[in-house]
């Protein structure tokens, strides 16, 4: 039998990350991951590209994993575009010279950045190739079975292993979730013209369509999201035509696209966990909150809520606290749900609304986007939320 004062499911990002913010606080941390340890060090590229906060950063700067990142991993966003329909009009978002909007950088590469600050800290054992098959409380712990008869116990049990999380199911708690009936095509483009480290948001009649500036000035990646119905035709797409594609939707505003290596293809599904604790255990990351991708808010919610329940936990004593340990728990969940909830159904409400191909909608969107183009307190308050 192992012990550990915190037990972690998941080696994702929020995962990797929370164990690194407890073990600066003096925790020992055990994390269960079902991959194996070659995997987590050099994880396959899955074509997803992050957007970042400049808080996501400053907390990735601080765990010591921004810094790993290699300078072609790492582009500046410096403002971003929404088109709506065939209307020639956009909205801007920028910080008026202060600096970039915001930063990108791939999944796999904060992966393995994370894993590397991970495998250097000695307050985490990391155990690859660990299934979990169920979790119960007995007396001041919680057990944790993995497959093969091996038992973990630790003071606090924490569930990061996806927005399908099975350990959140093992705990009792349910989830909404929503499947949109979409999917989001992933490609990567070269354009004839520079991004200037714009991001751009197109959404069209019948699919939508984001292109993400990368750190090479001719190269984006492009997000196509179109009905689940189309999605084994669009993945059939050659090249040619992904990108002929691409150039329709963005109407051209980058010249003549070039696609090239593989594309990637995701469901889109949101969840929202009903709570976010158990008796000595948590949820993170997905497993908690899962978010559309349309507004960029998953990992950045992911990461605060890491940070928010490590904050709380504060240090390695209040975990034998039972008292100390239920008041924290209490908070992260109260102060995740401030921060998200109202994030986690505005995005919704927007997706509804701008993939509503009807008149009324149409005409909605138009005008909502109108009147935020012609009101600039709107666009400043989401550009500080962006960058503070």
């Amino acid at each position: 039998m192992l012990h550990t004062d915190v037990a972690i499911v998941g080696a994702g990002p929020a995962g990797l990350a929370l164990a690194l913010m407890l073990a600066a606080r003096g925790c020992r941390v055990t994390l269960l991951e079902r991959q194996d340890d070659e995997m987590l060090a050099c994880p396959a590229n899955d074509g997803r590209e992050i957007a970042l906060t400049h808080k996501s950063v400053r907390l990735l700067q601080s765990l010591g994993s921004w810094q790993r990142l290699k300078p072609e991993e790492q582009s500046s966003l410096q403002s971003a575009q929404v088109v709506d329909g065939d209307s020639s009009s956009s909205l801007d978002f920028d910080t008026r010279g202060r600096g970039p909007l915001g930063f990108i950088a791939p999944n796999a590469a904060i992966r393995r950045v994370l894993y590397e600050a991970v495998r250097e800290d000695s307050n985490i054992q990391l155990l690859p190739n660990s299934k979990v098959i169920g979790t119960r409380c007995e007396t001041s712990r919680r057990l944790v079975q993995l497959e093969g008869g091996q038992v973990v116990t630790a003071a606090l049990l924490v569930a990061a292993d996806s927005r399908f999380s099975e350990v959140r199911r093992m705990a009792g708690i349910g989830a909404d979730m929503r499947d949109f009936g979409r999917v989001a095509v992933l490609g990567p483009v070269r354009t004839e013209r520079e991004h200037g480290g714009v991001a751009r948001e197109c959404f069209r009649y019948g699919s939508t369509l984001a292109l993400l500036p990368m750190s090479d000035a001719q190269t984006c990646s492009a997000v196509v999201t179109v009905s689940a119905s189309c999605a084994e035709e669009m993945m059939a797409y050659s090249d040619r035509e992904f990108a002929a594609h691409v150039q329709r939707e963005s109407a051209g505003a980058l010249g003549t696209v070039e696609a090239f290596s593989r594309r990637h293809c995701y469901p889109l599904v949101a969840v929202y966990a009903h709570r976010f604790l158990a008796e000595r255990f948590a949820l993170v990351g997905d497993a908690a909150v899962g978010m559309h991708p349309v507004t960029a808010h998953g990992f950045n919610l992911g990461l605060a809520g890491a940070n928010t329940l490590a904050s709380q936990l504060h240090n390695v004593t209040r975990l034998y606290q039972p008292a100390g340990l239920s008041l924290a728990l209490s908070r992260y969940q109260a102060q995740h749900r401030l921060d998200s909830h109202p994030i986690y159904t505005g995005t919704n409400r927007v997706v509804d609304l701008f993939t509503d191909d009807r008149l009324p909608a149409k005409l909605l969107r138009r005008a909502i986007l109108r009147i935020s183009e012609h009101f600039p307190p709107v666009r400043r308050a989401i550009v500080h939320q962006l960058t503070r």
